[in-house]
């Protein structure tokens, strides 16, 4: 599976959107009158198996179903976007997971079930090198590298830096892959949360830990308020003084200081959120909206 590109069709940004989800309902082929033994499939979690018989037909179940196309000869297994695979086996024996977005099991003899589990990524996923390179932390947190010199993983968290007016929650994404060129940040939103908001308005920010938490009254932008705030509160220990406030620690080491004060005016000036969207795409069949924004960095990212 792979990432719609920009200039494909919103049909196609579609199938990936019903995939992310594992919403493609299980297929049920119609029985063969030469079928030596029928598996039954078995599918956990969020990901796809595509089963090839020895008569050369081949089909893929993204859920459970009762496949008869005669004898089974290799099976495909391959995670959605956002999840890998825990486990697979046949008639209960398992199996060795060679790969965990995708692997393939070859000369399989006809058995009679197949079981696949997949699990969410829970903020981590693998980086390979190459070109075009895919990776999805989460399943709603997409990466697409331009070229990956040194393989590592990706992570994405949630953080409480926002953007202005936020819409969904925001990423704080980084790796430890050493790449080159730009990245492509994928966000998808819920379309029904954002309450009749004009979806193709969304815009994708980025901004920099340091730089967002020296806007200490989050209106965007570094400026002598923040200055003041901060300086008001200097000095003050956490657990001590009332005057202590966790939003003017801009280090977050627990005190408040001469060190805070001057981290914000480094910044005085600077506007908070820089916008690096490259294009929206709204799939109202299947509820969700994709914001596609371009970095050579990571740092904090979110939809305004």
């Amino acid at each position: 599976m792979r990432v719609p590109r920009l200039n494909e069709s919103i049909a196609v940004i579609a199938v990936l959107a019903l995939l992310s989800l594992g919403a493609i309902g299980g297929i049920v082929p119609e029985a063969d009158a030469a079928a030596v033994k029928a598996p039954n499939v078995f599918i956990n979690g969020s990901g796809q198996l595509e089963l090839h018989w020895k008569s050369g037909k081949s089909q893929t179940y993204s859920s459970n179903a009762y496949a008869s196309l005669g004898g089974l000869y290799s099976i495909s297994v391959m995670a959605n976007h956002g999840w890998h695979v825990e486990a697979l086996s046949i008639d209960g024996n398992p199996q060795a997971i060679l790969d965990y977005h995708a692997f393939s099991l070859v000369d399989v003899q006809p058995k009679i079930n197949v079981t696949a589990s997949f699990l969410e990524n829970n903020g981590v996923d693998q980086v390979n090198t190459g070109s075009n390179i895919e990776a999805y932390p989460y399943p709603n947190v997409g990466l697409v590298f331009d070229s990956v010199l040194v393989s590592g993983s990706a992570y994405a968290f949630t953080s409480d830096l926002q953007p202005p007016s936020a819409k969904g929650k925001s990423w704080d994404i980084s790796t430890t892959a050493t790449f080159g060129q730009s990245v492509t940040v994928i966000l998808v939103l819920d379309l029904g949360a954002l309450n009749g908001f004009d979806p193709t308005s969304l815009r994708l920010l980025r901004t920099e830990v340091e730089l967002a938490r020296s806007d200490v009254n989050r209106d965007g932008i570094v400026n002598g308020d923040d200055v003041s705030d901060v300086a008001y509160a200097n000095p003050s220990v956490k657990g001590v003084d009332p005057r202590y406030d966790p939003r003017l620690d801009v280090n977050s080491d627990g005190v408040i200081d001469n060190i805070d004060v001057n981290i914000v005016n480094n910044y005085i000036g600077e506007t908070v959120w820089q916008d690096i969207t490259l294009q929206v795409v709204v799939d109202a069949s299947a509820g969700l909206v994709y914001v596609y924004g371009l970095t050579d960095h990571f740092s904090v990212f979110g939809v305004t």
